[in-house]
């Protein structure tokens, strides 16, 4: 999945504007989220940046991941398949 992939797949999951996602997009780019050390620090940025509640940033942390990992998973069972 391609950045606009990511950020419309956010943008329908999360219902927040495009613009908004490429925000959240940037910040997942500058960090590695995949690690848990680098949650905290992005639940920060996310909720200065963004200006929301920490359970929000929660909320969108969990979202980002939650596609990640199934993008992740689809390219494991279809490794040839373009999604």
């Amino acid at each position: 999945m391609n950045n606009t992939g990511f950020i419309n797949e956010l943008s329908k999951q999360l219902s927040l504007p495009p613009e908004k996602c490429n925000i959240i997009n940037n910040i997942l780019e500058e960090n590695f989220f995949i690690s848990k050390k680098n949650r905290g620090k992005i639940i920060d940025e996310l909720m200065k940046q963004l200006n929301v509640s920490q359970a929000d940033a929660e909320n969108i942390y969990g979202v980002s991941v939650k596609i990640f990992n199934n993008e992740v998973k689809n390219k494991l069972k279809h490794p040839f398949k373009s999604i």
